[in-house]
């Protein structure tokens, strides 16, 4: 695993990263969100609206994995999108992405 997955791993468990579609939107429309990573193979549909709402409220935005295994780092089966709550480790995602 790689040092990517491995920080999300530590950001989730700290409570730093908040998974799923709605709970991403959420973040990003109340200015929690500083990074939203999306997967790779997410659907065309939910990249357009999850890059748009990022566009709208200036949060930077990234493509990075797959559901599989963005989901296995975190403890779950998929996940496509998901919002880095956390200064420190979104620059850390963002500098090594």
């Amino acid at each position: 695993m790689n040092k990517i997955y491995s920080m999300l791993g530590i950001a989730k468990k700290g409570g730093n990263i908040s998974i799923g579609f709605d709970a991403t939107c959420f973040d990003i429309k109340h200015r929690k969100s500083i990074l939203v990573i999306i997967a790779v193979d997410a659907s065309e549909k939910t990249k357009e609206n999850v890059q748009f709402l990022c566009e709208k409220h200036t949060v930077k935005c990234v493509e990075y994995g797959e559901k599989e295994i963005l989901g296995k780092s975190l403890g779950r089966k998929v996940v496509s999108v998901m919002s880095v709550n956390d200064i420190n480790i979104a620059s850390y995602l963002q500098n090594n992405i």
